[in-house]
């Protein structure tokens, strides 16, 4: 079974596989932040840093990138890491947190899906206690500020802000256009400004489903020997 962890130290099986061009070097950042430069040293333990990080913002963001990034960053480290998006395990049993305290790093996508069912919240907040007992990090996602996450009990809203929680910004056309251009340039492929304005003006602005445009236009590359411009893109995605 394919997991995003190296081991996964529980009885229940993650089938959940992460995109490889999911790394901070395709991430882009709105703001002139130095989340990354923090995220990045994740796979460098200090007992003098931070060991948990809330990220939030609206869909767009790049919050479920970089916690890809975080886990597929472990891949070259000697630590074990996990991704664990919410809303695809909302159904499964809270207890699937049980044992995630033995991975050095957990990430948790999109936990506001989960926050307020009390099982969940309990598990939830045994999991940051024994992560910050043990020094091991978590870094969670929502779509809401954590200060005003509906929990079912006190004590885990003053856990999930235990450590720096993090605004991401919506991005503008012009950070998607450099968010396009990193995403071709990790799959060898040269996409000039000229093609990802036409992107972004002949189809819907979800950054996910643009790179999702890529692939193909890579394959068709390839197969056709041809590059990407403005008319190649119309021939390979139908478009008059």
């Amino acid at each position: 079974m394919t997991t995003s962890c190296q081991q996964t130290p529980t009885q229940y099986s993650l089938d959940i596989a992460l995109p490889k061009f999911a790394t901070f070097e395709t991430f882009v950042d709105a703001s002139d932040s130095q989340l990354l430069h923090v995220l990045k040293q994740i796979s460098q333990p200090s007992s003098s840093e931070p060991r948990q990080y809330f990220l939030w913002g609206s869909a767009g963001t790049g919050k479920t990138h970089l916690l890809q990034a975080i886990c597929n960053h472990q891949v070259n480290t000697q630590q074990n890491a996990i991704y664990l998006p919410m809303n695809e395990l909302i159904d499964q049993q809270a207890e699937i947190l049980k044992d995630m305290h033995q991975l050095d790093v957990v990430c948790i996508d999109d936990v506001d899906a989960v926050i307020g069912n009390k099982e969940w919240d309990r598990q939830l907040f045994l999991l940051i206690n024994e992560l910050r007992a043990n020094n091991k990090t978590i870094v969670m996602t929502a779509a809401h500020n954590p200060h005003e996450a509906p929990v079912s009990f006190p004590d885990l809203a003053s856990r999930l802000v235990w450590g720096p929680v993090y605004k991401l910004s919506e991005l503008v056309d012009d950070d998607k256009s450099r968010a396009i251009q990193e995403h071709a340039k990790a799959r060898g492929l040269e996409v000039s400004i000229e093609v990802c304005g036409f992107l972004l003006k002949r189809f819907p602005r979800d950054l996910n489903k643009l790179i999702g445009l890529l692939d193909k236009l890579d394959e068709e590359s390839l197969v056709q020997q041809k590059k990407v411009t403005v008319p190649f893109v119309k021939s390979v995605l139908n478009i008059q």
